[in-house]
This record gives C-alpha cells, sequence and structure tokens, in this order.
C-alpha cells in the first residue's frame, strides 16, 4: 500500500495520509497515485497560457515560450519523449504548462504517440481553459483519461458541466492560497453538486517569477521551504469541513512535488541509466574523472590496472572510469603528476547535469 491512514478527527477516520505527506479524502485520482510513486513523467507541452494567473509559478525559462520539454529534456524529436518515458519506468505521463489546450494538435500527437507505445499509460492533462472546451476535448478521448481544470470560481465550474459526460476522470485543481478560504469552499461546494471526482488543493508556493508580487500582496514566506505559510493550514481546514462530501479532496504539499516524487523518479532514472562504471549514491550517478593526456591514461588503465573496457570511456577531453580507480591513481605518484583527477556527483536527468565536483 502507497499510503496509510491517519486519525485527523477523533470520531472518524475518514481524512488519510499517504507515505509522500499528502493528506486526502474519499478515493485518490490515479493521476494523484502514480505521481506519488514516481510513476510519472511531465510533459510540458507548451509555456503559452491566456489565464495570466499572479502567482503563475513556472520559470522564465519557459513561461510564455511556445516550447515543449519532457521532464527536464527538451523535445527536440518525437522519439525523445518514448526515450525519457522509458528511462523513468513511467506508467504515467501529465500534460502541463501554461495550457496544453492551446496547442491542442500537439497534446493530440503527444497522446497518440505515448498510446501506441503503450496503451495502458495513464495520461492526465491540466488546463485553465474552461470556456467552449467541449471541441478541443472531444479531439482528446480516448488518449486523455484524467483532465484536471484550474479554475477562478464557482461560475467556471458551474459552467464545465455540459462536459462532464465525456470519457474522462474530471477533477479541479488549485493552489491552496491562504487568504481564499471562502472562495475555495463555494469551489469545491460547486465542484462537489457538479459531479466532478475529485479536487486537488496544491500547497502555495512561492518561485523566482512570483517572489515580488507575492511579496506585494503580502505573503508570508518559509524561507526554509518554497511554501507560503497558511497554506498547509488552510487545506487540513478545508479537508475537515468538507470531509463527508461525496468528492474527493487530496492537500498535495509541495514537498511532494518538490522532493519525494521527483526523487523517486530520479531513483529509477539512475538504475536505468547508468553505466557499468557509475554507482548510485543517493539518487545521483557517482563516477571518477580523469583529465590530462588522454593516451597516457587509457595506456596505463588497460597495460598497468589491466581495467576492462567496460570500466572506462573517454568522452571528449576526459576519461571517466569508477570513482574508487580515480581514488586509487590519485594516490599512484608514477601518473598522478600527469593528470588531474576528481569524483563527479551528477543529477540523473538527460544532460546530467553536475551536482558536486570532488578534486582529488
Amino acid at each position: 500500500m502507497f499510503f496509510k491512514v491517519i486519525l485527523i478527527n477523533q470520531a472518524d477516520m475518514t481524512i488519510k495520509k499517504t507515505d509522500a505527506e499528502s493528506f486526502y479524502t474519499g478515493k485518490i485520482s490515479k493521476g494523484c497515485k502514480l505521481c506519488i510513486k514516481g510513476r510519472k513523467s511531465v510533459v510540458f507541452v507548451t509555456g503559452l497560457c491566456n489565464v495570466n494567473c499572479y502567482y503563475c509559478p513556472v520559470s522564465n525559462e519557459k513561461k510564455g515560450i511556445d516550447t515543449s520539454y519532457v521532464n527536464e529534456r527538451k523535445i527536440e524529436k518525437k522519439s525523445d519523449i518514448i526515450e525519457e518515458i522509458k528511462a523513468c519506468s513511467s506508467k504515467g505521463i501529465s500534460f502541463t504548462g501554461g495550457d496544453p489546450l492551446l496547442r491542442l494538435d500537439r497534446c493530440l500527437e503527444y497522446a497518440k504517440l505515448i498510446k501506441d507505445d503503450d496503451k495502458k499509460h495513464h495520461i492526465h492533462l491540466y488546463t485553465g481553459s474552461t470556456s467552449r472546451v467541449e471541441k478541443s476535448l472531444e479531439n482528446l478521448e480516448g488518449y486523455v483519461d484524467e483532465l484536471r481544470f484550474h479554475v477562478q470560481d464557482e461560475k467556471e465550474v458551474e459552467g464545465l458541466k455540459n462536459v462532464l459526460n465525456m470519457d474522462f476522470n474530471f477533477g479541479v485543481e488549485i493552489p491552496a492560497i491562504p487568504k481564499d478560504f471562502d472562495r475555495i469552499c463555494r469551489i469545491i461546494e460547486s465542484a462537489s453538486s457538479c459531479g466532478f471526482s475529485f479536487i486537488n488543493l496544491n500547497e502555495f508556493e512561492y518561485t523566482e517569477t512570483n517572489w515580488d508580487i507575492l511579496s506585494d500582496r503580502g505573503f508570508d514566506f518559509d524561507t526554509d521551504t518554497s511554501m507560503i505559510r497558511g497554506s498547509r493550514e488552510l487545506s487540513i481546514k478545508l479537508l475537515e469541513r468538507f470531509e463527508y462530501l461525496p468528492i474527493s479532496i487530496h492537500f498535495c504539499p509541495s514537498v511532494l512535488k518538490d522532493a519525494i516524487q521527483l526523487r523517486r523518479r530520479w531513483e529509477r532514472r539512475a538504475k536505468n541509466t547508468k553505466k557499468y562504471y557509475e554507482e548510485i549514491e543517493d539518487c545521483l550517478i557517482v563516477k571518477g574523472e580523469l583529465s590530462g593526456n588522454i593516451d597516457e591514461i587509457t595506456k596505463y588503465l588497460k597495460d598497468e590496472l589491466r581495467i576492462s573496457k567496460k570500466m572506462y570511456e573517454v568522452q571528449d577531453d576526459k576519461v571517466f572510469t569508477h570513482w574508487a580507480v580515480a581514488d586509487e591513481l590519485s594516490k599512484d605518484n608514477t601518473i598522478s603528476k600527469s593528470m588531474k583527477p576528481a569524483i563527479v556527483k551528477e543529477y540523473p536527468i538527460h544532460k546530467r547535469l553536475v551536482s558536486e565536483y570532488i578534486p582529488l
């Protein structure tokens, strides 16, 4: 089981807690289950969006730019998507942005590609488009499994009633803004009465793109995390208030997205993509790096240490090998002076960003 039941109210045990520090009532959505397990890859369809929320957390690198990524990898060709999904052993994919529905053809192209590879892949799509979306959604039926609407008020929720008979699992996903208790209450009540399956309350986060405006509006930053103080407390209060509604409510804390699910995805990616001479330490790829005269270094590895070809690799002006080999060579006076040995730790993403460089 991925969750454990905890007691929130003394009388009942209707609010449950996952092992990723999130809380929910009812039945958690399949998209959320896969995300908690680190089994989802994220397809950032486009940075374009027409909603213009003041709290938008999308980075400057992506915001307002019509570009696509899968996880941390920019999509250069369609095969990049499948390669990344397999590298992470993902069972599901989320389409996000920006607003994916602004690039409907791209959503459909990506969704068909993913389902053709494995029809069991679960796809959820997050959108801020809430008016005149029937035609767009008709194109996605049979390819997208779950739709999550970012709404501003109960009127937008009411306006979506006419699409709820379509072949999707429908939910509402909004940030838990501490000052907006009454507004969120109305949204939850409306979504429940209209027949939505679930509500996701995301912990309210600050980023480099929304810091200034949130500060101007008087929000209280928790400088030890990326969250706004009061968001978690608000969410628990909402769960307790609406725990008996037929709609499921899920509070997703920032630690789930920023640490737990990401870490679990990286753990799988590291295991699937590490090379023979590399090791994994706390989700990072660890290896030895040797700089200097490449011919001299490789000759020494082969002739003196008799290391197999699987245990080292030449890339440009460096030789990569097991970290213990680099450590051993740093103490070998016959070779250490003609090279620069180090231990390198890298994030297990497509471009292998260096996390730590340790000269020996």
